[in-house]
């Protein structure tokens, strides 16, 4: 009998284990994402019937792409990427959002070499940026914020680089200005290679990144994909009441040293999109001439 039960036992085990959706998650290199972290490391993910692989990509442009070769199943995109990829061909949706960009409480700066006296936007004419991706949500909020200051965007050039090397890009002028999210500002700022000359506010607030899915995925498994944004949800619960404890997943996924970890500053997070944040890039992408303007906000949400 003892044996028998402890057969079933190691069957339920196994039945369960089997029974989990697998995802590989690919995400780009900022304290945006650490809702995720948390819910790997604190087991909601796999609370949800859940077995997520967090899997770094360096580049975010490179994601959609990934999705549609089938590497990963889920990946982290900003606004710009992702309607250029819907755009291109790629079938997806926002299963959740990850954070906002509110005026309240900036994560993103415009940063330029220490010694090269750039204090305003008209100071960057000629001048050479890094950006996280070509077209991406920070070259798109950059070009924005530079035309609502009486600067044409195009008058100055557009490097896309890493948020790890932007440091580096200064330091060795191949850059002048960048623009990083955090944890890249603090890095930058502690090692005195730049400083910030202004946040690039557009808006007062407005949908910075999320988490999406393609849509087969979510079409075979619409119930791993509830169940991934709830577990963001569950996430941003565990961060509000354990904050110091969440914050120490960015020495893991980030690399970060734990005493940047415990300091730095963290964003606006969220969950749940609404269909007019998504229209507002839908309208501003258009206005630059970035995308035709033909995804839709209902289209790509996840309900």
């Amino acid at each position: 009998m003892i044996r028998r039960l402890f057969a079933l036992t190691l069957l339920a085990i196994a039945t369960s284990a089997s029974a989990q959706t697998k995802i590989v998650l690919g995400y780009t290199p900022a304290n945006a994402f650490m809702p995720a972290f948390v819910a790997k490391d604190q087991g909601l993910f796999a609370k949800r019937g859940l077995d997520v692989t967090l899997q770094t990509v360096p580049q975010g442009s490179t994601i959609a792409g990934a999705m549609a070769g089938g590497t990963v199943q889920a990946g982290t995109l900003t606004p710009p990427a992702f309607l250029l990829a819907v755009e291109g061909g790629i079938d997806a949706q926002i299963v959740a959002a990850a954070t906002y960009q509110a005026k309240s409480n900036p994560t993103i700066g415009v940063m330029a070499r220490e010694g090269s006296n750039i204090k305003a936007p008209a100071d960057i004419r000629g001048k050479r940026i890094g950006v996280p991706g070509l077209n991406g949500g920070n070259h798109i909020v950059t070009m924005k914020w530079l035309q609502n200051n009486g600067v044409d965007p195009k008058s100055a050039t557009y490097v896309e680089t890493g948020f790890p090397a932007m440091g580096d890009l200064l330091k060795g002028g191949q850059v002048d200005v960048v623009v990083p999210v955090e944890p890249f500002i603090t890095r930058i700022q502690q090692t005195k290679v730049g400083y910030v000359v202004a946040v690039p506010t557009i808006t007062d607030s407005f949908l910075e990144s999320f988490y999406i899915m393609r849509r087969d995925f979510i079409q075979q498994n619409p119930k791993a994909a509830r169940e991934f944004r709830e577990a963001i949800r569950d996430a941003l619960a565990y961060i509000k009441s354990n904050e110091a404890e969440a914050r120490k997943t960015q020495t893991t996924y980030l690399k970060l040293p734990p005493e940047a970890a415990a300091s730095i500053k963290l964003p606006t997070f969220a969950v749940d999109v609404k269909q007019e944040d998504v229209q507002f890039w839908v309208t501003l992408l258009k206005d630059f001439g970035v995308t035709q303007g033909t995804a839709t906000a209902q289209q790509v949400i996840f309900q």
